[in-house]
């Protein structure tokens, strides 16, 4: 934020801001939904008003909004490789009738692998919604290193998965296709061709504010690309990793869709692969 927009706010406080204008089901599921279990989790163990915190996979930057708004974050560094928070201050005008962004906020474009720690301790705080799932395999242990290492001491990471790979609807597909364990039971080909013959519309919630840049079509090639990058992380490997990386596990949750899987799958796979839908995971630099 630059200068200006400080002083204006030091003068005048945050912009003014009305959540019963929200019409967009996606903005409100992560600045409501999102933004609560953030809450909950952190809350419970930092002062959120008093602590500087960075978000790893910011996206829209919809979910640092609202713990601005909401719970009194006054320090929030977005991180993610797309641009999507861009688009936030004409978000938060439509969805908010807000005139200007928090100068708590700030963001940043990443590459993937890129280091954050700068050699140093920076963050009381870290958190990430639905994106290790998105990170290569072969980068998990050091990025998990590079943010032990951007954390201060005593200092919690909460990290939130869903759905996880191997769950019913664990391709991140499900705005196209109802089938559960369909990634795991058709070929790539027969998967895309649901995808691609799919027609009508889509789930509000499941349609971010991406889906204008690439248009009806464009979105499905999109989302399957992003179902084929996947890194397929289960539970137990999320956990492995951050204790590899130096974290102490200081809550955890897991939590499954009330769906019985297939005995095929259940041939090929442990059952709570198949069954473990979500992780809620608060991690601690000891």
């Amino acid at each position: 934020m630059g200068l200006i927009a400080r002083l204006q706010e030091r003068v005048l406080g945050i912009a003014p801001w009305d959540a019963s204008q929200i019409s967009d089901e996606w903005f409100r599921a992560h600045f409501e939904y999102a933004a609560e279990v953030v809450n909950q989790w952190i809350g419970g163990v930092m002062d959120i008003p008093r602590s500087r915190f960075l978000n790893f996979g910011c996206g829209d930057g919809i979910t640092d909004l609202s713990l601005v708004l909401r719970y009194g974050a006054t320090s929030i560094h977005g991180v993610d490789v797309r641009r999507e928070y861009e688009k936030l201050p004409r978000i938060a005008r439509e969805q908010l009738g807000m005139r200007r962004v928090p100068t708590a906020l700030s963001f940043q474009t990443i590459k993937s692998g890129d280091s954050l720690s700068q050699g140093s301790a920076q963050y009381d705080g870290i958190m990430s919604w639905s994106t290790f799932e998105h990170v290569r395999r072969d980068q998990l242990s050091l990025i998990l290193e590079d943010l032990h290492a951007c954390l201060r001491p005593g200092g919690y990471f909460f990290i939130q998965i869903e759905p996880l790979y191997f769950s019913a609807y664990g391709s991140h597909l499900r705005r196209y296709d109802e089938t559960p364990w369909h990634h795991l039971l058709a070929t790539e080909d027969e998967l895309w061709k649901v995808i691609e013959a799919h027609q009508g519309p889509i789930d509000p919630a499941e349609v971010d504010f991406g889906f204008a840049d690439f248009g009806v079509e464009g979105y499905k090639r999109f989302v399957f690309n992003e179902y084929k990058a996947l890194n397929r992380l289960t539970a137990d490997e999320l956990v492995a990793f951050a204790k590899s990386a130096g974290f102490n596990v200081a809550r955890e949750e897991r939590r499954s869709l009330d769906i019985s899987p297939p005995d095929s799958l259940l041939a090929q796979y442990p059952r709570d692969w198949l069954t473990n839908n979500e992780i809620f995971l608060l991690l601690r630099k000891g």
